[in-house]
């Protein structure tokens, strides 16, 4: 099945190069609603107070590091539904 899908991929990339086409633009699925954005706009500032803590507890010699990893994830996480979902204008 894996081959199957990556020999058409090919082809209709081939196929594209060939026609000197570019491909179709995707939407996306969903569109985030107002209300969650500012939610996520609210996270934000929470996830700053957060990497404020965890300096503080390191400074008292506590192992964040996996706490770290997952604040950056969120951020991360956060990033991306923002630049993918937000409403575009």
């Amino acid at each position: 099945m894996m081959i199957l899908y990556c020999q058409c991929w090919t082809n209709y990339s081939i196929t594209m190069a060939q026609n000197d086409k570019k491909a179709p633009e995707t939407a996306p699925l969903v569109d985030l609603r107002a209300e969650a954005a500012e939610n996520l706009n609210k996270i934000e500032a929470d996830l700053s107070e957060a990497e404020k803590d965890l300096d503080a507890l390191e400074k008292i010699g506590m192992d964040v590091t996996r706490l770290r990893e997952r604040v950056d994830w969120a951020k991360n996480a956060r990033k991306i539904i923002m630049e993918r979902f937000a409403e575009r204008k």
